[in-house]
């Protein structure tokens, strides 16, 4: 499960909730949400950045069950619905590219960079 995955390896770096809601970007709350199980991350920017700063596979931090959960969480009707689902999609299969390797910090960098213009965009943000 999402919750108690991202515990394991925010303890595991010995990190704050604090410390790692500012290097993901959201707030406190937020990431206490996440480590209760309350919520999950509804942005795959956020979710990106929490699988590149652990250098984990994205689908290491989402299961099965997260995953359906998270769309299930969404507003049916959306316009922007099915955008959703295609980018975790596309997510998913980029993050089957990496498994079992090692991205430089500099290689995750662009790629998290690549992933944020491409989510803008599809968004008009």
């Amino acid at each position: 499960m999402f919750a108690e995955t991202l515990k394991e390896l925010r303890n595991a770096q010995h990190l704050t909730q604090s410390e790692l809601a500012k290097i993901i970007g959201v707030n406190l709350r937020t990431l206490q949400n996440y480590e209760l199980g309350v919520c999950l991350p509804k942005s795959p920017i956020t979710l990106n950045r929490i699988a590149a700063y652990f250098n984990v596979p994205l689908q290491s931090l989402v299961k099965s069950d997260d995953f359906y959960r998270l769309l299930d969480s969404e507003k049916k009707g959306s316009d922007r619905e099915q955008d959703r689902k295609e980018l975790y999609r596309l997510m998913q299969e980029i993050s089957a590219l990496f498994a079992g390797g090692q991205l430089s910090s500099s290689d995750r960098e662009l790629f998290l960079d690549a992933m944020t213009d491409l989510v803008r965009e599809s968004y008009d943000l």
